[in-house]
């Protein structure tokens, strides 16, 4: 059991998370010193000692899928913004909102939380509520032309951040989901 102490808690998960908290105090402060690195490692592990990460929040990053994750969202903001930009700069009103409930596949409350704040980050739409027993997303769209255009987006955001954070059941839970012929593989 190499990396576990007796409790079954996991000792690298521990150093790592101390070690993180340590580069959070140290960019806070903005001075690489002696005294904050020390300060921020000493703070680090007093809190993890406190308060031991829980593995259910523990995220699994995926660089490849996570680059991929970056550059969809920042062309689905681009291309939302233009049309937002564009609603907003001629005259004519060619709004047509609604509200879309989209079953999502979830996964950790990261999942879900990185899914629902990246629908509202997304110009022309906004996360309104979320059923997290049935795993049903609510979403307002300003420009709701189909719904299941609307679902097939959300969803196949939902894939991507599943990909580049998910565990291993949500990625087995991603795959045995029907796939949607739009969606990324």
């Amino acid at each position: 059991m190499s990396g576990r102490n007796a409790g079954g808690r996991n000792i690298t998960g521990r150093v790592v998370m101390a070690g993180w908290l340590t580069v959070v105090w140290v960019a806070l402060w903005g001075e690489l010193s002696v005294g904050n690195v020390l300060t921020g490692a000493l703070l680090g592990l007093l809190l993890v000692a406190l308060f031991p990460p829980s593995r259910s929040i523990r995220p699994f990053v995926r660089p490849a899928a996570l680059l991929r994750l970056a550059l969809v969202f920042s062309w689905r903001l681009v291309a939302a913004s233009a049309i937002v930009a564009w609603e907003v700069a001629t005259p004519r009103n060619r709004i047509n909102e609604g509200i879309v409930a989209v079953p999502i596949c979830g996964g950790s409350d990261l999942v879900v939380t990185l899914v629902a704040n990246a629908v509202s980050l997304t110009p022309g739409t906004l996360t309104l509520d979320l059923d997290r027993p049935a795993n049903i997303l609510y979403v307002h769209v300003l420009h709701l032309r189909d719904l299941e255009s609307v679902r097939r987006d959300v969803r196949s955001l939902d894939a991507l951040v599943v990909k580049a954070f998910g565990d291993v059941d949500a990625l087995a839970m991603l795959e045995s989901a029907p796939h949607d012929p739009g969606a990324p593989r």
